[in-house]
């Protein structure tokens, strides 16, 4: 069993203890290279031996967890081996479960306290947002993973306000119709907490999980109602009420959309956690009382619609001031969108009103995603949310205009090299489809959207195992992807620095499918000297590097170190030997941060969401 100051893989120095439950224990360790904070599960095998139900939880947890990346829930780096233990690193979550929270832990509510345990309405929203975003992300894996078991305990509230979601033992694939198992077999049993749990889930047979995405919507609803209320589902008298029988300040749009999620027959629920997430946004909107006052304007308006029928003739002349007073409303628009914090809600909001007034001009729409991705956190969760909900509705207004092909390309640039996403791969294949097979080929970024497109291709094939990729063709696209670097600007180059790290985290992962493929050792570790040799002159200081690309700056050196440590490894192993280096990973990627965040990750597929143009 571990203690205090043991040393775990040689870099993570146990420090705390932070928890235990009936067969593990978690702890706080330290990762003595980069100082960074991890939490490392320590499942004892002795526990394993004779409860099955706890080796499957487990083996759930780390099948799901260990390729998913989105920002509120916990992931997996990896699952180390002991003769006693199983060893999984996860990442640390400063915080309290939301069944535990305080007032003191509620920073974005304006210190305002708990009543009757129930949370302020405008933190209950917000959670619900993000984690709305959470069961969109999972629910559009492929397949679908339901996660089975939302509760308030399960929910770390942090620091910040934001909540993370925990504890994926229930989660499951969805895939036919019904659950799978831990090892992919059809059916699985029915797990849930009474309460939060959907009727589907309780009225099964106990053999016979019908659990489906919209289970998850169901447990939404029933968290925030007693999130919002206090009232606990799970307790005497079981049952809930309309929100506003209980506190009648709160929105009652809010109590519509809980009441739309906790209907009884699935049916009759959202369809999807995007209509959700869009009714969560607008949920003054929802209200009926807002819905009353749009009535009313409606009427008004069709009370003047005759006197305006007979201005039909002035309408010409009007509509031409019309239109130049559009211009100019987007010009002041774009104007403050410009001058906001990249990134910031206010700015995303300004370049939504901007798009709203000349929805074909794709222009707005690339400073937009630059914006989106250039802030410090990079191209999270719920830019790719909002990114997503976008396009599913200006698509049509796109497709026909001239700046299309370019807007598709920053789209696969964005989801490649910023993007921390599991599916990260594959949007980012199809958005460079689109601008190789839209674009003229005289354009300036064709050349490097059509190899973009190879490279991607082979990865997001790789992540979705839809068949032997062609090892000695990825390795070709590798090469001219490093041939392809310009020196001179790799220093604020997005798309220079990513093929740079790319490569590089790729050899890190899984050298050896290269060599069985006929790539010789001396290749690799000469690819490697052409990227040590490109990169060598590039500094990484503060205000000597476009800021959109210091996190790959700073992860090129090690992710060079780390490469040429596996092509070593895979040299003395010889051909046809496994570099061990991916750990099982199906995309044989690395885990660890985007490249800005995907260039070395796993993929799974997009099944099909409007990700990108």
């Amino acid at each position: 069993m571990l203690k205090i100051g043991d040393v775990v893989d040689g870099k993570y120095r146990v420090v705390e203890r932070i928890g235990a439950g009936g067969m593990s224990v978690v702890w706080h360790a330290r990762n003595e290279r980069s100082n960074k904070m991890w939490a490392i599960k320590e499942v004892r095998r002795e526990g394993l031996v004779n409860n099955r139900v706890a080796e499957m939880a487990l083996l759930a947890e780390i099948d799901t967890l260990k390729n998913l990346r989105h920002d509120n829930i916990v992931a997996i780096s990896d699952v180390l081996e002991t003769p006693e233990s199983l060893l999984i690193l996860m990442d640390y979550v400063e915080g309290n479960p939301l069944g535990m929270a305080r007032t003191e832990d509620l920073q974005s509510s304006d210190t305002i306290p708990l009543i009757n345990g129930a949370f302020p309405q405008k933190d209950v929203i917000r959670w619900a947002e993000q984690l709305a975003g959470v069961f969109a992300y999972l629910h559009r894996q492929n397949p679908p993973i339901v996660y089975r078991d939302l509760k308030p305990s399960n929910i770390m509230l942090k620091p910040n306000g934001d909540v993370v979601l925990i504890d994926f033992g229930t989660a499951r694939r969805w895939a036919g119709g019904q659950l799978q198992s831990v090892r992919g077999a059809a059916g699985t049993v029915a797990l849930g907490t009474y309460g939060y749990a959907a009727p589907e889930i309780l009225m099964g047979d106990v053999h016979t999980d019908r659990a489906d995405p919209r289970s998850d919507i169901y447990s939404l609803g029933v968290t925030l109602y007693h999130l919002v209320t206090g009232h606990n589902p799970s307790q005497p008298p079981y049952e809930m009420y309309p929100i506003r029988q209980i506190n009648p300040m709160l929105s009652g749009g809010l109590e519509k959309i809980i009441g739309k999620c906790t209907q009884a027959n699935p049916e009759d629920r959202y369809a999807n956690c995007e209509q959700l997430l869009y009714d969560l946004q607008h949920y003054q909107e929802v209200d009926d009382g807002f819905r009353k006052s749009l009535r009313r304007r409606v009427t008004v308006f069709a009370a003047t619609a005759a006197l305006a029928a007979a201005l039909v003739g002035a309408g010409v002349f009007c509509s031409a001031m019309e239109a130049d007073a559009r211009e100019a409303d987007f010009a002041q628009v774009l104007g403050e969108a410009r001058n906001l914090p990249d990134g910031s809600d206010e700015q995303i909001a300004a370049y939504h009103r901007a798009i709203d007034l000349m929805p074909q001009d794709t222009s707005t729409y690339t400073e937009m995603l630059l914006a989106m991705r250039g802030d410090e956190d990079e191209f999270t969760s719920q830019d790719d949310t909002t990114w997503r909900d976008l396009m599913a509705r200006r698509r049509d207004d796109l497709q026909a205009a001239p700046g299309w092909p370019e807007l598709s390309y920053q789209a696969g640039l964005t989801y490649g090299f910023f993007y921390q996403g599991a599916d990260g791969d594959t949007a980012a294949a199809e958005a460079f489809e689109t601008a190789v097979a839209t674009a003229d080929q005289s354009a300036d970024f064709y050349p490097q959207a059509d190899l973009f497109n190879q490279v991607f291709g082979f990865r997001a094939r790789a992540g979705q195992k839809l068949g032997q990729v062609d090892y000695a063709e990825y390795w070709e696209s590798l090469e001219r992807m490093v041939d392809s670097v310009d020196v001179a600007s790799v220093q604020s180059d997005v798309a220079g620095l990513g093929a740079l790290l790319l490569p590089t985290k790729v050899l890190a992962g899984y050298p050896d499918r290269f060599v069985n493929a006929g790539v010789s050792v001396s290749q690799l570790d000469g690819l490697l000297d052409l990227i040590a040799d490109k990169s060598s002159g590039v500094v990484c200081k503060e205000g000597t590097v476009d800021p959109a690309v210091k996190e790959d700056c700073d992860a090129l050196p090690g992710a060079l170190e780390d490469a040429r440590a596996a092509v070593a490894r895979q040299s003395a192993a010889g051909p046809g030997a496994d570099s061990g280096a991916d750990s099982g990973n199906n995309s044989g990627g690395d885990s660890g941060n985007n490249s800005g965040g995907n260039s070395g990750g796993d993929s799974t597929s997009n099944s099909g969401s409007e990700a990108t143009p």
